[in-house]
């Protein structure tokens, strides 16, 4: 059904321009997709009214059918619930008239949830007509009122997540570039040696010699999964093509709350990022790649997009690079608000123009991804690693690390440690390590309970764990997945039960709805914690989160619905006081 109405759309529309397209276009101008607005534009492109309707009710920034005056948008991940979210979320909806999220007040005001805004070490954070702010701020509430109910101007600047770049003598790859100077600007980032690599790859390298280096690297993918890079690129090159296009798609769609690492990529070192793409493309054999990157980062998206404009403009992309037949377009593409997003097919699916739903695999994007062509899908960090590989050698990359995880990772932190922010660490380095050494430990008057890694879908971990090393197989072993590495620390002020409803109920918001294990699955495994929590922990309902956790896992299609059951058995095993809180007595009854 995809397949035939992307053709559809190609027919009526031209190719690449997608339904999608045109209503992301409709709603930066006016806020919101009305149903006339759904009716007009089928007739304009004779295409199904079903499918510009389920493709505008799909996204959550597209499917708001009326207008608002102004939108507040309040997060809602493990990281803000930490820094104060609750209080946050029930002034707000007080002061703004607000009587349930997602309402609009009789004053115009909208407030919704967001899941990561991206500035987990600075929580709560909000969002206010697409200007990121932190809430920390005394009157920074009052500020945010006033300005939504009377126009008062709110004098807020966008937050700055604190970075810090490796000690000297320690391994630094990610954050070379991140010294204290600003390397957006092409002249100051090729001042920095930004294209050098790039040059040194298509002028004395081979595409196959690109590649044997980034296999020699053992460089595995930073979004999660861990697949090799090198074989994901060789691949793409071997593959055929039936129409003679290949791409490289980048996977910018950063969704887990408490990770921040794309986002600062993206907007500190654009070029750096643009650098590994050209790379990736030249080695792939790709003269195509798209920048997705998702709705909550605007300065991202403004950032990258001047960056590809100044490339363009110096005859780094779309035109012929140092004498050479290569060359490669790149594009960024906006999300609209979906964290399934961030699973590659569902991503291309959306870049298609169409629901972004889950496809079953084989085949792989590598074989047959955008568009029916062999694709790349990286992750931004996995692609920010190749122009030092391609200077310094695969081999020098592989030093760092320990085992089958070699080189370094960005990771971040939240607020409940003392230096909350962005670290680059050799992969190896232990959660005792990065929390009590790097990040200083906990913040004043908090005791450590807890640790969460990799997002929603990652483990959590307690402190008889924490000299387990960040690292794909040492993590796994101890029960969960070094995933994208945003850690969420939490103390005992945290309420684990609570974290627990909250990632079920982030699951089932946010599943495609293409496999009923997930999409029944998250919505009934709310519900139950929901009665654990109003009615008690009983046997019989633990027993039943057991056979939901199982049901999960063994059925659904991607990642969200399969490994969302990792943190709910990881409370269960590592933290049964936490359910043992709201035990009932024997012989109760069940409400």
């Amino acid at each position: 059904m995809s397949r035939n109405l992307i053709a559809l759309q190609n027919k009526f529309l031209g190719h690449g321009q997608t339904v999608y397209d045109a209503l992301s276009r409709l709603h930066a101008e006016q806020g919101y997709i009305a149903d006339a607005d759904i009716e007009r534009i089928a007739l304009e492109f004779h295409l199904p009214r079903a499918h510009v309707r389920a493709t505008a009710k799909f996204y959550e920034e597209l499917s708001h059918s009326t207008p608002a005056k102004h939108v507040v948008k309040l997060c809602n991940g493990e990281a803000c619930r930490c820094a104060g979210y609750e209080a946050a979320a029930h002034t707000l909806r007080e002061r703004l008239g607000v009587a349930e999220m997602g309402d609009t007040s009789a004053a115009g005001v909208r407030l919704e949830h967001v899941t990561c805004l991206g500035y987990c070490g600075l929580g709560p954070n909000a969002m206010i007509d697409h200007l990121p702010v932190s809430l920390a701020a005394a009157g920074a509430i009052e500020r945010v009122v006033a300005y939504a109910t009377n126009d008062v101007p709110h004098g807020f600047v966008e937050p700055s997540n604190p970075v810090y770049v490796p000690a000297a003598g320690e391994p630094c790859v990610l954050l070379s570039r991140f010294g204290g100077r600003d390397v957006t600007t092409l002249a100051a980032a090729r001042a920095a040696g930004t294209y050098a690599a790039l040059e040194k790859a298509v002028t004395k390298m081979t595409p196959e010699q690109v590649i044997q280096e980034v296999k020699a690297s053992e460089l595995r993918g930073r979004g999660g999964a861990g697949f090799p890079a090198g074989i994901k690129l060789e691949t793409v090159r071997k593959a055929t093509s039936v129409a003679g296009r290949k791409f490289v798609v980048v996977n910018g769609d950063e969704g887990d709350a408490g990770s921040y690492i794309d986002k600062e990529l993206f907007e500190r070192d654009p070029h750096g990022q643009l650098e590994g793409v050209l790379i990736a493309a030249y080695a792939a054999g790709a003269r195509e790649a798209i920048v997705y990157i998702r709705f909550e980062y605007p300065k991202a998206i403004a950032v990258m997009k001047a960056a590809i404009e100044e490339g363009r403009a110096a005859g780094l992309i779309g035109k012929p690079l140092f004498g050479s037949d290569f060359s490669c377009d790149v594009r960024v593409a906006q999300g609209q608000g979906a964290y399934i997003c961030g699973e590659e097919t569902s991503l291309l699916r959306s870049i298609e123009g169409v629901p972004a739903i889950v496809s079953f695999k084989p085949p792989f994007p590598a074989e047959k991804g955008l568009w029916g062509c062999p694709t790349a899908v990286n992750n931004v960090e996995t692609l920010h690693n190749l122009p030092w590989i391609v200077d310094h050698g695969g081999e020098a990359y592989a030093a760092f690390g320990m085992e089958r995880s070699r080189g370094t990772k960005l990771v971040s932190l939240n607020t409940r440690v003392q230096r909350p922010g962005l670290y680059e660490v050799e992969l190896g380095t232990t959660l005792r390590e990065l929390i009590f050494g790097l990040a200083g430990g906990m913040e004043d008057g908090q005791r450590f309970k807890a640790v969460q890694v990799g997002g929603p879908l990652g483990g959590i971990f307690p402190e008889r764990l924490l000299d387990t090393p960040l690292a794909f197989e040492p993590m796994a072993k101890a029960g969960g997945m070094l995933g994208h590495a945003g850690v969420v620390v939490y103390s005992e002020e945290d309420d684990l039960i609570e974290i627990g409803r909250a990632l079920m109920h982030f699951c089932a918001v946010e599943s495609c709805g293409k496999c009923f294990p997930c999409r029944i699955g998250a919505v009934r495994g709310t519900e139950l914690f929901d009665q654990m929590l109003a009615g008690g922990v009983t046997d019989a309902r633990m027993a039943l989160l057991k056979e939901l956790c199982d049901t999960m896992e063994i059925g659904s299609l991607c990642a969200l619905g399969g490994m969302i059951p990792i943190p709910i058995r990881n409370l269960v095993q590592f933290f049964p006081e936490a359910f043992e809180r709201y035990r009932r007595p024997a012989g109760a009854a069940v409400s």
